[in-house]
C-alpha cells in the first residue's frame, strides 16, 4: 500500500513570503542565521535561461530581494570536490589541499605516482571550512551532505581540543555508506509462482500469479504479481512484496503496490523499506511504474539506499530519519542504462524522461522534508545542504542540449529541454520550502560549483604520452611505473612526472624539463583524424595558470584544457582520440573556469545584503568570506577570497 508520503509544501507559499519581504528581505537587524544550499552542476548559462523563461520563481524572488552575481568563477579543474572545498574554505586548492575529485597522497617521498584518496574526504582538506569556523565562534551548525565534512571525527576532535562545547557542529552524511544501489526489475525477472507463499487472498490462482526475487544489500525481497478482484483491470494489476520470506508469519515486512504511470509529482511510492548490509542500514522505496495485465511489461524501481551516519544523539537521528526517511537518489543511472524506458534520443515518447523526473521530484521532496525538520527542531545558526540532481541531469543530457556540441539537433534539444528544466523547477521548489521555513533573520544563499558542457569525443591522454615514449603499461593493463616517465594517473586535467623522489620513480631531476617539454609537445601535437584539428587547446605549467597557485606535488607538473566537445580519458586506449561510448554524448566538467559553460552561480538575500546587488564576476573563494561577514564570524583562517562589499547593505 502506498505510504501517502508528501513532504513538499506548496511552492506558492514560499514565493509569496519572499515577495512580501520575509526571510529574504534586507531590512531589519544583521543576519543571525544562514542557509546555504549547493546545486551541484547548476551552470550559470542554463540558470540564466531558466530565469528568463520564468521557470524558477523562488530563485527569481531571491535575486530580486538581494544578490545575483553575474557569474561565479569555478576552480581548475572545475570538479565537485575541488570547487566545494573552495566554497567552504575561501581558498583555492593550493591553500585547501583539494585539487580535484582525487587527491595525491603526500609526501611524494612516501607514495607512488598512483596513490591517492578521495577529495571528498575530510582528511584531505588542509584548510578550515566555514562550518568549523562558525562552530568555534559559538554558532550551532548543521552540515547535511557537505563535502569534506565526513568522516567528522577530525573536526569534532579539533573543536574538543579547543574547548568548544559538544554539539556545536552536527554532521550528517550518507554518500559514503551505500547499502544497495538503485534497481529496476522488469518482466524478464518474473517466473511462475513458487511454493511457500502463505496468507494470500483465496482468489489468487497459481496459474496467473508471477514471482521474482531481488536481493538488496543483505535483504531478499520476494515479489508477487497477481490479479486483485477489487481492481477493475482484468489480469495482473497488483504487486505484493515480502522481505525475507514468502511466509507471511516470517516476513520482516510486507508492502502492496499498484501500477501508476509517471506523473508530475510523486505518487504511488511505497512506505520506506529498511535494508541492511553489514552494520549499515538505510531505506529504499518502491515505485511500480508499469504492469501489463499479461505480465509482458513490468517496470518496478527500487530506490538507492544509503545509511545515514551523523554526530547527533540517537534520538535526534531517529527523529530526523522519521521526517526524512531516505537519502539522495536521482534515478539517472537507471535512465542512462535504458532501464526506465526508451529515451527520447533513442526514439522514445518521453515516458522514460517522465519517470526519471518523478524520481527527481521524490528526491527533492525528501530534501525539503529533511531541511524543514532541521530548521524547526534543531534551529541551527548555519545550515549547509547539497543536491546532486542538476549535475546528474547535466551528465545525462548536456551532450544533447549544448548548442556547441557536434551534431547538435535543435529539434531533439527542444523536446528534451522541458525535462531538464523540470529538474531545476523541483530544486527551486526545495528552495521555496526553505525560504518559507527560515526565521526572518536568515540569509538564504544558493551556490553551485561548476557548469557542464556537451562532450562527444575523448582525448586518450595516456595513449598520447605512450606514443611519445613517456608511458608504458604492464601485462595487466596497469601503468608500469618502472617504464613510465609522465602520466595522467588521475585528476583528469593534469600530467604528473614520475620522479625519482617517489617510490618506483625513474625521472632524474636533470631530466624533468626534457620530459615536460616532450609531454607538452605530444599533447599540443595530438590531432583528431576523424574530425580534424587539435583537441588540446592549452598546456601550461601550474605557475602560468589562472591564479590558483597550484604547484606540484599537489597538482601535476602540466595543466591542460581541451577544445569544446572533447573530454580527457585516462584509461588504456588504442588510439589518441576516439568517439564517446555514448552515442548521445554526455555532459562533463573540469574545463578551464573562464569558459562560459563552466560558470557557476551565487545568489543570496537576507539581512545585510543590499537589494538588487549585481556584482559582476565573483569567485567561489569569495562566498565563505562574504557569508562570514554577514554572520559576524571570523573569516576562515586560510581564506584568500574577498568579501563582496558591493553586495552588502550600508
Amino acid at each position: 500500500m502506498s505510504s501517502g508520503y508528501r513532504p513538499f509544501r506548496h511552492l506558492a507559499v514560499a514565493v509569496v513570503l519572499l515577495l512580501a519581504g520575509g526571510p529574504a528581505g534586507a531590512a531589519g537587524p544583521p543576519a543571525a542565521k544562514a542557509i546555504v544550499i549547493s546545486w551541484d552542476g547548476a551552470g550559470d548559462r542554463e540558470v540564466d535561461r531558466l530565469l528568463a523563461e520564468g521557470r524558477l520563481p523562488a530563485l527569481a524572488a531571491l535575486a530580486a530581494r538581494g544578490l545575483a552575481a553575474e557569474w561565479s568563477r569555478s576552480s581548475f579543474p572545475s570538479k565537485t570536490a575541488a570547487a566545494h572545498a573552495a566554497l567552504w574554505t575561501g581558498a583555492w586548492a593550493a591553500g585547501n589541499g583539494i585539487p580535484s575529485n582525487e587527491v595525491p597522497l603526500l609526501p611524494p617521498e612516501r607514495h607512488t605516482l598512483l596513490e591517492r584518496r578521495a577529495g571528498f574526504d575530510s582528511a584531505a582538506l588542509t584548510a578550515e571550512p566555514l562550518y568549523v569556523t562558525a562552530a568555534r565562534a559559538g554558532r550551532r551548525v548543521v552540515a547535511l551532505a557537505a563535502t569534506q565534512s565526513v568522516p567528522p571525527g577530525r573536526w569534532l576532535e579539533q573543536l574538543r581540543q579547543e574547548g568548544v562545547p559538544a554539539g556545536r557542529l552536527a554532521v550528517l552524511g550518507g554518500f559514503e555508506q551505500e547499502v544497495a544501489g538503485g534497481t529496476v526489475v522488469d518482466a524478464a525477472a518474473f517466473g511462475p509462482r513458487q511454493r511457500g507463499w502463505t496468507g494470500l487472498p483465496r482468489h489468487l490462482a497459481a496459474r496467473t500469479a508471477r514471482e521474482a526475487t531481488v536481493v538488496l544489500g543483505e535483504e531478499t525481497l520476494h515479489l508477487l504479481l497477481f490479479d486483485d478482484p477489487g481492481d477493475p483491470v482484468r489480469g495482473l494489476d497488483s504487486l505484493l512484496v515480502r522481505v525475507g520470506s514468502r511466509d507471511r508469519r516470517r516476513a520482516g515486512a510486507e508492502l502492496r503496490l499498484s501500477p501508476r504511470p509517471a506523473g508530475g509529482e510523486p505518487r504511488g511510492w511505497s512506505a520506506p523499506l529498511r535494508v541492511r548490509r553489514g552494520e549499515l542500514a538505510g531505506n529504499t522505496f518502491l515505485r511500480l511504474f508499469e504492469l501489463a495485465p499479461d505480465g509482458s511489461r513490468v517496470l518496478l524501481y527500487l530506490r538507492r539506499a544509503h545509511a545515514l551516519l551523523g554526530t547527533v544523539e540517537p534520538a535526534e537521528m531517529a527523529a530526523y530519519e522519521a521526517a526524512c526517511p531516505g537519502f539522495q537518489d536521482s534515478g539517472f543511472a537507471a535512465y542512462q542504462q535504458g532501464a526506465l524506458g526508451v529515451p527520447l534520443a533513442a526514439g522514445g515518447d518521453g515516458e522514460a524522461e517522465r519517470r526519471v523526473l518523478e524520481i527527481v521530484a521524490f528526491d527533492t521532496g525528501l530534501l525539503a522534508a529533511g531541511s524543514e525538520f532541521v530548521l524547526r527542531a534543531w534551529r541551527p545558526d548555519l545550515m549547509l545542504h547539497y543536491s546532486l540532481l542538476a549535475d546528474d541531469a547535466g551528465h545525462a543530457w548536456m551532450g544533447l542540449l549544448d548548442p556547441a556540441a557536434p551534431g547538435h539537433d535543435p529539434a531533439l534539444a527542444a523536446r528534451l529541454w522541458p525535462f531538464y528544466a523540470g529538474v531545476f523547477e523541483r530544486l527551486d521548489g526545495w528552495l521555496g520550502a526553505l525560504v518559507a521555513a527560515a526565521p526572518p533573520e536568515t540569509v538564504v544563499a544558493v551556490v553551485s560549483d561548476h557548469g557542464l558542457a556537451g562532450v562527444h569525443r575523448l582525448v586518450n591522454v595516456n595513449r598520447i604520452l605512450e606514443e611519445a615514449g613517456l608511458l608504458a603499461w604492464d601485462g595487466a593493463g596497469r601503468l608500469d611505473l618502472s617504464r613510465t616517465r609522465a602520466a595522467a594517473p588521475f585528476s583528469d586535467f593534469m600530467v604528473r612526472i614520475n620522479g625519482r623522489e617517489r617510490p618506483g620513480g625513474i625521472v632524474a631531476p636533470e631530466e624533468r624539463e626534457e620530459v615536460l617539454r616532450r609531454a607538452a609537445a605530444a599533447l599540443l601535437g595530438a590531432s583528431d583524424p576523424e574530425v580534424g584539428g587539435s583537441p588540446v587547446r592549452l598546456v601550461v605549467r601550474p605557475a602560468e595558470g589562472p591564479g590558483f597557485g597550484l604547484a606540484p606535488p599537489l597538482a601535476g607538473e602540466l595543466l591542460f584544457d581541451l577544445a569544446p566537445g572533447y573530454y580527457p580519458w585516462l584509461g588504456r586506449a588504442d588510439v589518441s582520440v576516439s568517439a564517446s561510448p555514448r552515442t548521445t554524448g554526455s555532459g562533463e566538467h573540469g574545463f578551464w573556469p573562464e569558459r562560459r559553460d563552466m560558470h557557476a552561480i551565487f545568489y543570496a538575500a537576507g539581512p545585510g545584503i543590499r537589494p538588487g546587488a549585481r556584482p559582476g564576476e565573483v569567485r567561489l573563494i569569495d562566498v565563505a568570506p562574504t557569508l562570514a561577514r554577514l554572520l559576524g564570524l571570523p573569516v576562515p583562517p586560510q581564506a584568500t577570497g574577498r568579501v563582496i562589499e558591493e553586495a552588502l547593505a550600508p
